[in-house]
């Protein structure tokens, strides 16, 4: 009967720990005011789960040195908080289904940089995936398009709720009432 109850009991634990993984983190409140917040949209034919936002020239070896953390809603935005000033590039978007890199080669990269300025709350724009050759099990051919819509204002109101409690919501206010002027 002991033996039971502990049984159940880590059968609840790992449940519960279960669970808390699969809750989107909220994000972080800001850590040094020259830190940054990345924020964008991404549409695909598949739910984009994840993205890849390195900085320019450096290479990640986990765990010594790891990109920054990219926040995935199920509505299509994404952000990044906390992020250093400097150059940075999506490498990739991936989807539960799909991997789409977008980046591979120096050249690609240096293409698709975005700086980053201390502080700033920068929006990255909106991205649609289109797949216009499919194949069997690969990915096929694909291309990421900016598109207009939603645009800035639009992400911005989006993580205005999101970061309720936190630095960046005060920030995302204050970007609002520049985009009105």
């Amino acid at each position: 009967m002991h033996n039971r109850a502990g049984i159940l009991a880590v059968l609840a634990i790992s449940l519960g720990l279960t669970t808390s993984c699969a809750v989107k983190a909220p994000p972080d409140d800001i850590v040094s005011p020259e830190r940054a917040m990345i924020i964008g949209y991404v549409e695909a034919e598949y739910p984009i789960d994840a993205i890849d936002f390195h900085e320019y020239g450096v290479t990640y070896v986990p765990p010594f040195t790891v990109p920054p953390r990219v926040l995935v809603y199920k509505d299509g935005f994404f952000m990044a908080e906390n992020v250093k000033p400097g150059k940075y590039f999506i490498s990739g978007f991936y989807s539960d289904r799909k991997l789409y890199t977008t980046v591979n080669s120096a050249q690609t990269a240096y293409q698709n940089i975005v700086i980053i300025k201390p502080g700033a709350v920068q929006y990255v724009g909106s991205h649609r995936i289109e797949v216009y050759k499919r194949r069997l099990l690969t990915r096929g051919e694909f291309e990421v398009k900016q598109i207009q819509r939603p645009g800035e204002r639009q992400a911005l109101r989006h993580f205005y709720h999101v970061t309720e409690g936190t630095g960046w919501q005060k920030k995302i206010a204050r970007r609002l009432q520049e985009l009105r002027q």
